[in-house]
């Protein structure tokens, strides 16, 4: 993803908000001064966001510690994974959640996060999870995740607030107003920053460190396989594209406002097949370790 990609969906964020206060003054014969406040506003949600940007996917999934002591093994393949691509260890969290899968967060200061489901290490066999922890380690060299993490978040805190209006038989009329207003800009903003060449290059580099192609590509299938069959509670869809297999947001019968968004401005990764056949054939070098982009501002 390029630095101006970045800079612009910022941009974006903040102009949308101005915006949105102007609306709001509106209401009240005060345009101007609900468009400086609504500035004022962007401003301050776009660098509170900055700063939290990393700990913010893992609080929306409910992510703890996971210390050394409780996962030896899971610590013992990030490090020979680190040894041999020499980045630093992540910190590792885990996610209690049944389904196999596992994604990555990175933050402006350089602190970086594998999150892992309690799923993942129940459902794989070794060389599965060690490949998933490549493709972690590999996105990461991408250099794209601290800025992936930051649109997650400005993007998935407007979403994730209509979602917790929801009621019990569906969304709310608030959640939904809510969800109404802010999905199709959340959605604009994803896919703006949404590359699939840096799924792609990670792929094939998680594929050389796994050292077999089949078992990354194992890994992916069996993740998608029981998403596909055992479906899963609802998420917050703007983290998805932090995920080795992205979580189907089972959202299309409570959130049609969301479903047209997606429709819209669609930025899922390909399915599992599609990015096995990728690398089935031919396993690459490896690509060296990127520094991670600067935040603009």
């Amino acid at each position: 993803m390029s630095r101006l990609r970045l800079i612009v969906g910022v941009a974006a964020c903040g102009l949308f908000w101005a915006f949105f206060g102007a609306v709001l003054g509106a209401l009240f014969r005060h345009p101007l001064g609900g468009f400086a406040w609504g500035l004022v506003f962007g401003v301050v949600y776009i660098v509170s966001c900055s700063w939290a940007s990393d700990k913010y996917p893992g609080d929306v999934w409910g992510a703890a510690l996971l210390e050394n002591v409780n996962a030896p093994h899971l610590y013992e393949m990030l490090r020979a994974l680190c040894d041999r691509t020499g980045q630093a260890l992540p910190t590792l969290y885990y996610i209690p959640r049944p389904e196999p899968n596992v994604f990555v967060s990175a933050g402006r200061d350089g602190e970086t996060t594998v999150l892992v489901t309690s799923g993942l290490t129940r459902h794989l066999e070794k060389d599965e999870v060690q490949a998933t922890l490549a493709l972690m380690m590999a996105r990461l060299a991408t250099g794209a995740m601290p800025g992936w993490t930051f649109a997650a978040m400005l993007a998935g805190v407007p979403v994730q607030v209509g979602l917790t209006l929801q009621g019990r038989s569906g969304l709310s009329w608030l959640g939904t107003a809510v969800l109404s207003v802010f999905v199709y800009p959340a959605a604009a903003l994803m896919r703006l920053v949404w590359d699939e060449g840096v799924v792609t290059a990670a792929d094939y580099h998680a594929a050389h460190l796994a050292e077999q192609a089949g078992s990354l590509a194992g890994a992916l299938a069996k993740m998608e396989a029981w998403l596909i069959e055992e479906g899963g509670e609802a998420n917050n869809p703007a983290t998805a594209l932090l995920f080795a297999v992205p979580p189907l947001p089972p959202l299309a019968a409570n959130a049609p406002f969301w479903r047209r968004g997606l429709e819209q401005f669609p930025f899922r990764q390909p399915d599992a097949a599609v990015r096995a056949a990728r690398f089935a054939e031919v396993v690459p070098a490896p690509v060296p370790a990127a520094p991670a982009e600067e935040f603009p501002f």
